[in-house]
Order: C-alpha cells, then structure tokens, then sequence
C-alpha cells in the first residue's frame, strides 16, 4: 500500500467517525432539556460537517472517494452504547453530556493513533490533522467544563 492509498484510508476511518460524532450530538439534541445545551450542541454539529467537508476534500485531493456508508466498528460501539445508556438510564442533561464526552474522546483517540502512525512523516497532513485535533478538543474541554459544573448544581451527584 503506497502512502497516497494509507492517507485516504486513515481519513475515511476520520470521516466515519466525524458522521457518527455528528449523528450523536443530533441524538443529543433530542435529550436534553437545557436550551444553553441544545445550542451549543447545534453547533458542534455544524463544525462537524466542517471538520467532516475539510476531510472529504483532502480525501478528493488524494484521489480518493468518500466512502461515508460504512460506519467503523469503534464509532458504531460508542453509537451503541450511548443509545443503550441513554434509553436505561435516566435522560438528564449530565448524562447525556457524559456520553458526549466520551464521544468526543473516542474521536481524540482516533486521531492520536493515526497521528502517530506513518502520517506522522508527511508535515502537511499532520498538521491539517493537527489543526482538526485541536478543534475537538476545544469541545472536549467545554463539554468538560459544563459536565463538571452539574456537580456543583447538584451535590447529590
């Protein structure tokens, strides 16, 4: 496998990940009852279409084609697990920013394993990684900071 064809595989994988990550804040929307949170999570939404066109150009500028139907098994369990977390559990807002947050960390980790794979040669590619990177964990950090803000609401959690 040549270098051109292992970047487009990595950045389909991204891709994948980025349309689930979107597909659950859409989930998430639904749950919570916070307008702040409804907002901030129409947001995310929008910069993960961003983050998600950025990607399908660079795959595009590899010679490569979107492959956005099949979903990858790490984004398909997280998927999985918040809906069953969410439907067992009671549907709070700090549940659900708590299944965020583990979204956004599994998509953090995505990105820390291909960033230290043979990407890592390629200046260019890794610093538009990078750069993506950055900008989900700027979400992490909020969701973070608005997680543990609940706890201080309510100290019976």
């Amino acid at each position: 496998m040549n270098y051109t064809e292992n970047y487009n595989k990595q950045l389909q994988s991204l891709l994948r990940l980025l349309n689930d990550s979107k597909q659950g804040y859409t989930e998430a929307t639904r749950l919570v009852q916070s307008t702040e949170l409804k907002d901030l999570f129409s947001e995310i939404i929008k910069q993960r279409e961003s983050l998600a066109t950025e990607i399908r150009d660079r795959i595009h500028s590899y010679g490569g084609s979107p492959d956005e139907e099949r979903s990858d098994l790490i984004a398909s369990l997280h998927r999985g697990w918040m809906e069953i977390k969410t439907s067992m559990t009671k549907k709070d807002d700090q549940t659900v920013l708590e299944s965020c947050r583990n979204g956004d960390q599994t998509v953090l980790d995505a990105y820390d394993d291909i960033l230290q794979g043979d990407l890592l040669n390629d200046t260019d590619i890794k610093t538009f990684l990078m750069s993506q990177r950055f900008i989900v964990n700027e979400t992490f950090t909020e969701l973070d900071r608005r997680y543990f803000s609940l706890f201080k609401k309510d100290p019976s959690i």
